[in-house]
């Protein structure tokens, strides 16, 4: 599990080759300084984007675990007003849905997909667009749901998915495992139906890009948001510490569209900060 810190752990690199170096230590200076090398290579990726598409509607969109429904309603909903066109919950309970409409979020996000549930299992979904139709994705741990919305200009209705996946700790490492293998099916399955469609999977995948399974989803045509638009390195957890976020585990995939900015958002009450990605989806395909 040493991969979720990977980002961070590669600045030791350089800093143990300069320490051997001014130590004399000639081997260990070279084994850090080739760690360095691999490890740049290895994380360069995140920070050069794919090129701009052409002929496109820019959806942003905010993914955000909301720590057992106790983030503040009123800032998920002014972060959300700003800067997000959908918005996607994690960790949604009742109650917190309640709070959550009654700071006005109906006003800028009219439509909504809902499976809001006790403690940590909940998910939603609210949207400026219109929701053509919508369904709860069985087969999980945790809640997850699925919608189709229509935007102006666009031929293909996108498609929208709110995933929560477990977690590898505390949780048994086989519900995240099992998780993780039964996303690689959704994705597909979900891609299959869009009909040429953009497809965005928008959460909180307890897992980082340095984690092979996590990884395996992304080679099933999906892209991190993140990686493609070339935004870096975007830790969202730990959103509540002293210790600086240091784990990227949430994510906005995006197949058939192109993520093209990313950025981060503290908000009160949750352990985990807001991502929010902006996905350009092609008017004509």
């Amino acid at each position: 599990m040493v991969a979720v810190a990977g980002p961070c752990l590669l600045l030791a690199a350089p800093v143990a080759a300069l320490l051997f170096a001014l130590g004399r230590r000639w081997v260990c200076t070279s084994t850090a300084a080739l760690l360095t090398v691999i490890g740049v290579g290895v994380q360069l990726p995140l920070f050069v984007g794919d090129n701009p598409p052409a002929n496109t509607v820019p959806i942003r969109v905010m993914t955000a675990n909301v720590y057992l429904g106790q983030a503040d309603p009123d800032a998920i909903v002014a972060t959300a007003t700003t800067n997000a066109d959908l918005l996607a919950v994690q960790e949604l309970t009742p109650e917190e849905a309640d709070r959550i409409s009654k700071a006005g979020v109906g006003r800028t996000f009219p439509f909504h997909a809902l499976d809001a549930r006790d403690y940590a299992s909940g998910v939603g979904l609210w949207s400026r667009y219109p929701i053509v139709e919508s369904h709860r994705v069985s087969g999980y741990e945790l809640a997850m749901v699925s919608a189709l919305i229509h935007v102006d200009g666009v031929t293909t209705n996108p498609t929208v998915v709110v995933a929560h996946l477990s977690g590898p700790w505390p949780q048994p490492i086989d519900d995240w495992e099992g998780d993780l293998e039964r996303m690689r099916g959704t994705v597909q399955q979900v891609s299959g139906e869009a009909n040429g469609g953009c497809v965005a999977v928008a959460g909180d995948f307890n897992s980082t890009l340095d984690m092979k399974p996590f990884r395996t989803i992304l080679g099933k045509g999906f892209r991190d948001g993140v990686e493609q638009a070339g935004a870096g390195f975007m830790p969202t957890y730990p959103g509540n510490s002293k210790v600086p976020p240091f784990m990227a585990i949430d994510h906005v995939l995006t197949s058939q569209c192109q993520a093209t900015s990313a950025e981060v958002a503290t908000l009160p009450g949750s352990d985990h900060r807001a991502l929010l990605v902006t996905v350009d989806v092609p008017r004509n395909r």
